[in-house]
């Protein structure tokens, strides 16, 4: 019993961290760590070889195969910190036993996992068996990302909540680094240059410097929680709980047949205990829906210190209103006016056969910017891709 209990605790270890090291590794692209192909299977050799449940060692596995940049190093520890702790490192409970004991502890090594490495540069070495093989293979990952939140089954949960985290954190990464980056596009100052010459009697030994000021548009995340969208809530709170923790300027408010403001319960830094508090505030969670008359409400007592020219107000809802379309008629027209962007995200648009009849929508609509489906982490991945060109422009 021992035995096959060993054996099945090897091969589920070697199966999550190995789709979690993939994920990390985009992760670390998406940031402009260069990682390959050919680090990607160093790195799973390595893993043989450790006890990867030892953080130290796992961390300096990782670091050692997959960063070649000194400079990438600040950038690759931050990311692991925030990618490899709280519920990302717990492995799930196994049914062999209720917890490791003596004579049934975690594997000194692993098997290297067959993961598909399709979209990485390839540069194996040459004459090298294993890229060609591995790059041939199929990841599950890829059907995952693409599977609607309410068809999933129990055991596909914790691994699709840990990608959309992940996605959240880079989607809020790549969108500060950007703006940071454009400053870095300097003009010379000629006032600021001049002044700077009187040091050196009139001449000018240095070109003083302006740059662009960062970009400051703000997104405020109107999601709602009445009992039609309970099969995306915890998904989509868990996304928007990523992106309020990685980005500054983000106002998070849930609605159903009134408005709660969550933006403080989300900056928790455990994802459970922020869920917990949520629950426990948001009195008409899983309630009716009345979305004419919640706008109607924010536009009144919030929109004035929260939206502007420069705000990206994004509504997540499935556009089933109880209440008078022409509240809701009025209140996105002001919405339209005030904002920079209105976004409406609808988990029922990633079905084929999805038309928007619903009195909610067909109100909503012609005040709506972008009509996208947020439906599984696919759609998720677009609506970030969306925010980057907006901000971006």
């Amino acid at each position: 019993m021992q035995t096959t209990c060993s054996v099945e605790v090897s091969e589920r270890a070697a199966q999550v961290v190995g789709h979690k090291l993939l994920e990390f590794c985009h992760l670390l692209r998406a940031n402009g760590i260069g990682v390959t192909a050919s680090r990607i299977i160093d790195t799973y050799r390595a893993l043989r070889v450790i006890e990867v449940f030892r953080r130290d060692d796992f961390y300096t596995a990782l670091e050692a195969n997959l960063v070649s940049r000194s400079s990438d190093r600040d950038l690759f520890r931050q990311l692991f910190a925030r990618f490899w702790s709280g519920p990302t490192w717990v492995m799930p409970p196994d049914p062999c036993m209720p917890a490791w004991e003596d004579d049934c502890m975690p594997p000194a090594g692993l098997q290297q996992p067959k993961m598909h490495l399709e979209g990485w540069d390839v540069q194996a070495d040459e004459g090298s068996e294993e890229a060609p093989q591995a790059m041939a293979l199929y990841s599950p990952q890829e059907v995952l990302t693409r599977k609607d939140f309410g068809k999933m089954a129990e055991q596909e949960l914790l691994r699709v909540q840990r990608l959309i985290m992940a996605m959240a954190h880079q989607m809020a990464t790549r969108l500060s680094r950007r703006k940071k980056a454009g400053v870095k596009a300097r003009l010379i100052d000629p006032g600021r240059t001049l002044r700077r010459s009187l040091r050196y009697g009139g001449e000018v030994m240095e070109l003083r410097r302006r740059g662009p000021k960062p970009g400051k548009t703000k997104m405020v995340l109107l999601c709602d929680v009445s009992g039609s969208m309970d099969v995306y809530t915890t998904f989509l709170i868990q996304f928007l709980y990523g992106v309020q923790n990685g980005l500054r300027g983000v106002e998070t408010i849930v609605f159903s047949t009134r408005l709660t403001r969550i933006t403080a319960l989300l900056r928790r830094h455990n994802i459970d205990a922020a869920l917990q508090r949520i629950a426990d505030t948001v009195q008409d969670w899983s309630g009716g829906t009345k979305i004419g008359a919640c706008l109607q409400e924010f536009n009144a007592t919030m929109a004035a210190n929260m939206v502007t020219s420069k705000t990206l107000v994004i509504i997540i809802s499935d556009g089933w209103d109880t209440g008078d379309t022409a509240v809701l008629e009025a209140a996105m027209a002001r919405l339209q006016n005030m904002a920079l962007r209105v976004i409406w995200l609808n988990p029922l648009l990633g079905s084929p056969n999805y038309q928007p009849l619903c009195k909610g929508i067909q109100t909503a609509l012609p005040y709506v910017h972008d009509f996208l489906p947020v439906h599984n982490v696919e759609s998720l991945r677009q609506f970030g891709a969306l925010i980057a060109r907006i901000t971006s422009a």
